[in-house]
Parts: structure tokens; C-alpha cells; sequence
């Protein structure tokens, strides 16, 4: 009895050390792993590429008319005929519209009638002024007398000079009853219909010349050197699927805004049917080419905003990251040129992780195999 007590007692004995034995090595395993996890963080690659660039400037704007003119009468009266509507095309000279002129009509008349009377006291005064000068080579006459025909002939001839300009203001007065177009272009909006009364100064028209648009920007300080009067630009408008034409720097504006930062430029665009004052519009200015620039993804660099040329980014070397500081120059939807910091085939790490930091070992992502049947 007391030796199957003891064997039993030796066995759960050896059991219990080899229960901690392997408890002992699965904690110690344990750390390991985790530790193995924590520095290999998967990350996805791009190797930095030498490539041809082509520097561009993307600006935003409006397209404005070359030039719009609201149409005023300059006389009040009653609008007796409107001959044209929005959309109408009308050329520089163009009847537009026509006021009642009766009251000016009546108006003439009697500048003609007094210019007429006028005359005849003109021709009155002449022929008094030449009997006085007979009479006083006789002596039938006095100085005083001679002299008063000679007034009286001055002031005739001032009363015809203003009956004259009377007459010439009537007959001005008639023809602003014709209102006529200042300029060539569309007819944005008509704002007067026939038969209302309206008073001097009044809308009639808005008349846009859409001939030549005008594309304004507001650029960055900092692309001022780069934008030269007479370069060629292609413009394009969101409203317009497809459509494209080609536009010229028309002016710079010689201030910098101290507020924005920013100074404006004048792009002349020619007209085109589609186009109409008022649409947004892009423009694209092509500035230089970089050849032989090493070049990285966008997604590649790390900034802060503070200098838009400095940036940063993670570079593999063997199976961890190292930080570096890169100058950025030309700027493209794909790519970023680095002049300095980096060489060709480098790699680079896309998308840089939160946790990734100097030193830290990483895991690189094999791209997705792409399906032969799809590609096919």
C-alpha cells in the first residue's frame, strides 16, 4: 500500500513540472511575437523615377463681356415701339427703340418760327444800318443815330445765332427720341415694355459685346514671375463638357492685394457661340519644362503647410525607414519633382502610416496580382 501511495505521488509530481515547464515556454514565446508585430508594419512602395515635366498653372475664373452697356433714354416720354428682345443680335448703331416725339416736333416748329422772325429782324437791321450810312455821308443824320443802327444790327444777328441753336437743340431732342444701339453684341435683358412712361436715365437694355471674353484670376503672390503678358493659355469651361479654346494673357495687374496675396490677371478669350458672360472657367498656362527631374508620388510626402517648396518623407532601406527632408519643385496630378534629398531608385513609402516613425521596421506590400482574364 505505501508503495502504490508513493508511485502515485512521484507521478503527479513529474506532471505538475512539466504543466510549468510549458506554461513557462509558451509566456516566454509569447513577448517575442508581439514584439514582432509591433516593428514589421505593412507599408506600400513607390521607387522615385526619372521623368520629363512640364510646369502649369491651373487658375479659376469668370468670363466676363469685353464690354456691357446698360441703354438709357435721355429724355423722358412715353415708349412708343421696342423692336428688339433678349437674345436679339444687334450691331453698333441699330435702332433699338423709339419715344413719342409729338411735344418734340411741336418744339422744332417753334425754334423754326423763331428763327424766322429772326432773320427778318436780322434783314431789318441791315437794311437800317446801310440808310443810316448814306445819311450820314450827307449829314442828315447824327453820330448817336448812326451808331444805334449799328447795334440794332448786332443784336439781330445774336437773336438769329440763338434762334439757330434753339432750332439745332429741337432737332437734337427729336433724334434722342430714336434710341439707338452704343455697341455691337447680344441683348442680355430687356427691361421697358411699350407704352410706359419712362424718365431720363431710365433702363431700357443691357447689351453685352461677347466678341472678346475676358477671363479674370486671382493668382498667388508667388507664381508672379511666372505668368508673361501674350502667352498662350487653353481655357475650358465646367458648363461645357468637351469644349476647349485657346485664350491670351491679356494684362497682369501691377499690385499684389495685401490682404489676399494675391494679384489679378486678364486672360482675352475669343468668342465663341457656346460661351456666354458669367460662366466658370478654367485656365491652363503652361510655364516651362523640367526634363530629367526625379519625380515621386504626391502621396509619397509629408507637409506642414508652412513653406509648400520643404516636405518630407520615408525612404526603405533594407527592411526599416529612415526620415528625410526633400526640396519639392514642379507640381503635377501625378507627380512631384524633388531636387534634392532623393535619387533615382530610391524607394519611398506611399501613405505613410501614424506609427511609422525613424528606424521602424516594415513589411513591403506586393502588389495585387492583376487577373489575365481582365487584363485580356
Amino acid at each position: 500500500m505505501q508503495n502504490i501511495l508513493r508511485s502515485y505521488l512521484l507521478i503527479a509530481g513529474f506532471a505538475a513540472v512539466v504543466g510549468v515547464t510549458a506554461c513557462s515556454g509558451s509566456e516566454a514565446e509569447t513577448p517575442a511575437s508581439a514584439v514582432e508585430t509591433v516593428r514589421s508594419i505593412p507599408v506600400r512602395t513607390a521607387t522615385a523615377t526619372t521623368r520629363d515635366l512640364t510646369e502649369t498653372l491651373s487658375l479659376t475664373g469668370t468670363l466676363d463681356p469685353r464690354a456691357q452697356v446698360t441703354v438709357v433714354p435721355e429724355l423722358s416720354a412715353r415708349l412708343e415701339r421696342v423692336l428688339h428682345n433678349e437674345g436679339d443680335r444687334i450691331a453698333r448703331g441699330e435702332l433699338l427703340a423709339v419715344l413719342d416725339d409729338a411735344d418734340f416736333l411741336l418744339a422744332r416748329d417753334r425754334a423754326k418760327a423763331m428763327l424766322d422772325v429772326a432773320d427778318a429782324n436780322r434783314a431789318h437791321a441791315r437794311a437800317e444800318k446801310e440808310r443810316a450810312d448814306s445819311l450820314l455821308k450827307t449829314g442828315g443824320i447824327t453820330d448817336k443815330d448812326h451808331l444805334s443802327a449799328q447795334v440794332a444790327v448786332q443784336v439781330a444777328e445774336a437773336s438769329t445765332a440763338q434762334a439757330r441753336s434753339e432750332l439745332a437743340i429741337a432737332e437734337r431732342q427729336i433724334s434722342r427720341t430714336q434710341i439707338k444701339a452704343p455697341i455691337s453684341g447680344h441683348i442680355a435683358k430687356r427691361q421697358a415694355d411699350a407704352g410706359a412712361i419712362v424718365t431720363a436715365g431710365t433702363p431700357l437694355y443691357t447689351i453685352v459685346d461677347d466678341e472678346v471674353f475676358e477671363f479674370r484670376s486671382s493668382v498667388a503672390s508667388g507664381d508672379f514671375g511666372k505668368i508673361k503678358v501674350g502667352e498662350h493659355v487653353t481655357v475650358t469651361a465646367d458648363a461645357l463638357p468637351g469644349f476647349v479654346t485657346q485664350g491670351e494673357v491679356d494684362r497682369i495687374a501691377p499690385q499684389v492685394d495685401q490682404r489676399s496675396r494675391s494679384f489679378e490677371v486678364i486672360i482675352r478669350v475669343p468668342g465663341r457661340p457656346q460661351l456666354v458672360s458669367g460662366l466658370f472657367a478654367r485656365a491652363l498656362v503652361h510655364v516651362r519644362n523640367v526634363p530629367g527631374s526625379i519625380t515621386v508620388p504626391p502621396s509619397a510626402l509629408l507637409r506642414d503647410g508652412s513653406d509648400p517648396s520643404k516636405a518630407q518623407t520615408y525612404v526603405v532601406v533594407g527592411d526599416k525607414v529612415e526620415r528625410r527632408d526633400v526640396m519639392v519643385g514642379v507640381e503635377v496630378p501625378d507627380a512631384v519633382q524633388v531636387t534634392s534629398g532623393l535619387k533615382a531608385g530610391d524607394v519611398v513609402v506611399l501613405d505613410p502610416p501614424s506609427a511609422l516613425g525613424p528606424g521602424t521596421q516594415v513589411q513591403v506590400e506586393k502588389p495585387a496580382p492583376r487577373d489575365s482574364k481582365a487584363g485580356s
